[in-house]
């Protein structure tokens, strides 16, 4: 009995050892990070556009963000309809969520202004 009880502590403090290794051996390893605003702002292209194709591309912007809306607070029900834990709280908290990004996005659909073509 007392011959298993020190293998069992022996492979314990292995472990323990190979553990705390390991976890120096993560930490150490590089970490490349690349922001979301520059990463998104390498992939924008500036083209000119006139005001109509301006408006025109804006007004389904905000069209596609309304759909967007609604959709995602069915989805909202629908997870209190399936899921009655936590609820309405999450529900509240996930729809008051998708509210703040609508404005959000509402805002920068609003502000985008691609400079007018020349000529």
């Amino acid at each position: 009995m007392n011959k298993w009880i020190y293998i069992f502590i022996s492979v314990l403090l292995m472990m323990m050892m190979i553990s705390i290794m390991g976890y120096d051996y993560w930490e150490r390893q590089p970490q490349v990070q690349i922001p979301f605003q520059l990463e998104s702002a390498s992939a924008q292209v500036i083209v000119c556009t006139d005001q109509a194709t301006r408006e025109k591309i804006k007004g389904m912007m905000l069209e596609a963000l309304d759909e967007a809306l609604r959709q995602h607070i069915v989805h909202m029900f629908e997870i209190w309809m399936k899921d009655d834990r936590g609820q309405p709280e999450r529900a509240r908290n996930g729809t008051v969520n998708g509210i703040n990004a609508y404005i959000k996005a509402s805002q920068g659909v609003t502000a985008w202004a691609p400079p007018d073509c020349p000529g």
